[in-house]
């Protein structure tokens, strides 16, 4: 039984050392995939931005094809999104944790 446990633990070391060298990097095109920084407008600004008294929005993204993503402060565990520039907005459901931050990928909208 000793000897199982050893030649299954040596079958094992080699299996994971052979691995780590099978890994090729992969490099994104820098032409074709972008992260930009985004101002968020203030009210008044060109676009016609409106902010509802008491509204306390946070962490507005906007995705490659113009979906607006956004957190409601104290509305816990809640997404919101806009299709039509932020004039309406719907909740996406509810998400499993705290939101801290939103991110979409710079070459797919649904990769949030």
């Amino acid at each position: 039984m000793a000897k199982m446990k050893t030649a299954v633990g040596l079958l094992l070391l080699l299996s994971l050392l052979s691995s780590m060298t099978q890994a090729a990097p992969v490099i994104a095109d820098p032409a074709s995939v972008k992260w930009l920084r985004v101002n968020i407008p203030t009210e008044g600004k060109a676009g016609n931005w409106v902010l509802a008294n008491g509204s306390d929005i946070e962490h507005l993204t906007l995705a490659i094809d113009g979906t607006l993503y956004a957190y409601g402060k104290n509305l816990t565990y809640t997404l919101y999104k806009s299709t039509d520039g932020g004039y309406s907005w719907a909740s996406t459901g509810n998400v499993t944790g705290a939101i801290v931050d939103i991110a979409i990928a710079p070459d797919d909208a649904n990769l949030i």
